[in-house]
C-alpha cells in the first residue's frame, strides 16, 4: 500500500469511529441547527462537561466540526468540509 492509501484508510477509520456513538450523533443533529455554544450542547445530552468535550473533540479530530472560542466559551459548528 501507498502511504496514500494508509492515510485515507487511517481517516476513513476515524470517521466512522466518530460516527459510531449515539452521543457524538446527537451533538452532530444539534449542530445541523448552526453554532451552539458548548454549554447548550452540555445541556442538551445531560452529560458531564468532560465527556461532551471528549466527545467533540473526537469529532473535531475526524473533521465533523469546527470550534471557536469566545471568552470562556466555545462555540461549535459543522466543518465547511
Amino acid at each position: 500500500m501507498t502511504k496514500y492509501m494508509d492515510d485515507a484508510a487511517r481517516a476513513a477509520a476515524r470517521l466512522f469511529s466518530a460516527l459510531s456513538d449515539e452521543n457524538r450523533l446527537r451533538l452532530l443533529m444539534a449542530l445541523r441547527g448552526g453554532e451552539r455554544c458548548v454549554c447548550q450542547l452540555i445541556a442538551l445530552l445531560g452529560l458531564a462537561a468532560s465527556t461532551v468535550s471528549k466527545h467533540l473533540q473526537i469529532l473535531r479530530d475526524a473533521g465533523l466540526v469546527d470550534a471557536r472560542k469566545s471568552g470562556r466559551w466555545v462555540y461549535y459548528r459543522l466543518s465547511d468540509q
